[in-house]
């Protein structure tokens, strides 16, 4: 298989390059995988470890590094993108202001997530129109943020397939083992088909090890007497999952349903309490808010983090590859969690794949959702076929819920398409928090003052706002 990394130099690469290697290796065995990244020192520190690392050996496929990225576009399988949307101080300024406002804050389903949609969106819409002529068969997998809108916007105006990957799809397999057994690990075992949106999907059905999900396993275990693991760790993260997972435990019990995992931007439209306990804990770590300090402390982090990176290739025979996540930086690590590994197997055509991931709503597979509507389902992938599974639906009562936060990012998606200001205004519109609320009008004309790199004609859309 011949693959292009966008965004080849991220550091979160290795650790999964490494897993399907060791597990995997007639993915790239023989086949091709192109770094591109604009700061090809990263690429290329990211192509040497990937050489040098011991499950390579098993491999020996061509790896290059290059920052022509038009080049890297032609005659693949499937094109990667792993660019990074947020940047300081923007992001903590954005979230102070949806704190006044009254609104949340996120790189996904939020007013935030669409502007961030904003600065990548053409970008990634430019690649899907030249991988039509140089790989017009290439599946495109896109992992930044907002995914539903971007997997909306490449599927719905070019001929070319995309899918929106999401941690989500391992995440519950930790939060189930958490939830019904109070073990805190990860275990592939759980089989489950899920519908909605990205952040805030639902489990329809499904088993573990060929015990049926809500006929049997959940009445025996989310039981009067349930008990929430007591997390290992400490502040603000251990309240964090333990708290969501009492929302999975009271979801179920009032709904007969469970939320397919438990990001925190999709908790929020449903247990918004918590949410502004975390968002207040979040601010109060950066208040009073220096923008310019803000912004020098995370290029510094960054730079500091691809300087190890960097070092560690110029002598890779002093890494240590272990196999478990570093401690320190997490950067040389083995990863077999990740949703890239199912997925690059099922492409390369080594066997069927089940997952879940963003892709508008085909032939209305999602029966109470609108036909090619943002959405996230279950679907088997093999080589460059996507084909929904049966069945799938948005249970009462988050019908209505997931149908507006669906809408709202379909119309991002399409006002990036058509540089149309009035249709990113009507996605505000169709946002479920606030709606047609007169305070809107100020908080988006502040958001743009805040996101002044993105396109500046798409700023007439506070004309558009009531």
């Amino acid at each position: 298989m011949k693959a292009a990394f966008i965004g080849g130099g991220s550091l979160r690469l290795l650790p999964i390059f490494r897993a399907i290697f060791a597990e995997s290796p007639e993915v790239f065995r023989n086949g091709e995988i192109r770094m591109a990244d604009r700061a090809l020192d990263r690429a290329e520190a990211v192509s040497k470890l990937l050489q040098a690392c011991p499950e390579y050996k098993q491999v020996n496929c061509h790896v290059v590094a290059t920052d022509d990225i038009d080049s890297a576009l032609h005659d693949i399988d499937v094109l990667y993108l792993t660019m990074a949307a947020m940047s300081e101080p923007h992001e903590t300024q954005a979230q102070f202001l949806a704190r006044e406002y009254g609104y949340i804050s996120s790189d996904q389903l939020s007013v935030n997530g669409a502007f961030l949609s904003l600065r990548l969106g053409s970008f990634i819409l430019e690649l899907a129109r030249k991988l039509e002529k140089s790989s017009p068969h290439a599946l495109m997998l896109i992992f930044p943020n907002p995914v539903a809108v971007y997997s909306t916007l490449v599927n719905k105006y070019t001929s070319i397939k995309a899918l929106g990957i999401c941690g989500g799809f391992n995440n519950h397999r930790w939060d189930l083992s958490r939830l019904c057994f109070g073990k805190n690990e990860f275990d592939p075992a759980w089989d489950v088909v899920a519908a909605g949106v990205n952040h805030l999907s639902f489990i329809i059905r499904g088993d573990y090890k060929g015990e049926d999900l809500y006929s049997s396993l959940l009445p025996r275990t989310l039981t009067d007497a349930w008990q929430c693991i007591d997390m290992p760790w400490s502040g603000m993260p251990k309240q964090l999952v333990e708290q969501a997972l009492h929302d999975l435990y009271n979801t179920y019990r009032k709904y007969n349903t469970l939320i397919f995992s438990t990001e925190l931007d999709g908790l929020a439209h449903i247990s918004t309490a918590n949410y502004r306990e975390y968002q207040n804990w979040f601010l109060e770590q950066r208040t009073p808010f220096d923008p310019a300090a803000a912004r020098q402390k995370s290029q510094k982090a960054i730079a500091e983090r691809f300087s190890i990176f960097k070092a560690a290739s110029l002598n890779p025979d002093k890494v240590e590859w272990s196999n478990r996540i570093d401690d320190r930086h997490g950067l040389f690590c083995l990863d077999t969690t990740d949703i890239s590994l199912p997925i690059l197997k099922a492409v390369a055509g080594l066997e069927k794949m089940r997952i879940v991931a963003s892709h508008p709503n085909c032939n209305g597979v999602i029966s109470n959702l609108p036909v090619d509507a943002a959405a996230e389902f279950t679907m088997d992938i093999y080589k460059n076929n996507i084909t929904p599974v049966e069945n799938q639906y948005v249970p009462a009562p988050f019908q209505g819920l997931i149908a507006s936060l669906s809408e709202f990012q379909t119309l991002l998606a399409d006002a990036i398409a058509r540089k149309d200001a009035g249709i990113f205004a009507a996605a505000f519109d169709a946002y479920p928090v606030k709606r047609f609320t007169p305070e809107r009008k100020d908080f988006l004309r502040k958001m743009f003052d805040i996101y002044t790199d993105v396109d500046p004609q798409m700023r007439r859309a506070v004309d558009y706002i009531w």
